[in-house]
């Protein structure tokens, strides 16, 4: 089970992140840049990967910047058919990102 010795407090766990992946402005600018460049799922896991750092440096980020930034790094075909959409849900920008790129494969 769990004891106290492994419980890591919010500051341990913020500079062990940062150790990891770099100061918070690294992870920041990772986040805002990126794009994507191969499969769609490939995209949506280095996004989840970068998000979940991010919401453990700022907890108080909203879903509709995630959205967002999720949509504005996709690539030119799929990005304007999911701005129309005007999603309000990250899973469902996943979902649509997936689906809009395999409508384009047939």
């Amino acid at each position: 089970m769990c004891n106290r010795e492994s419980v890591v407090n919010w500051d341990e766990f913020s500079r062990a992140v940062c150790n990891r992946f770099g100061n918070k402005d690294d992870v920041v600018e990772q986040f805002n840049k990126i794009v994507h460049e191969s499969s769609v799922n490939e995209y949506v896991k280095k996004f989840e990967e970068l998000r979940s750092i991010m919401h453990a440096l700022n907890s108080s980020l909203l879903e509709s910047y995630y959205i967002f930034n999720f949509i504005s790094g996709l690539n030119k075909d799929i990005k304007p058919m999911l701005k129309i959409l005007k999603l309000i849900s990250l899973m469902t920008s996943f979902k649509q990102s997936k689906c809009r790129k395999n409508q384009m494969m047939l």
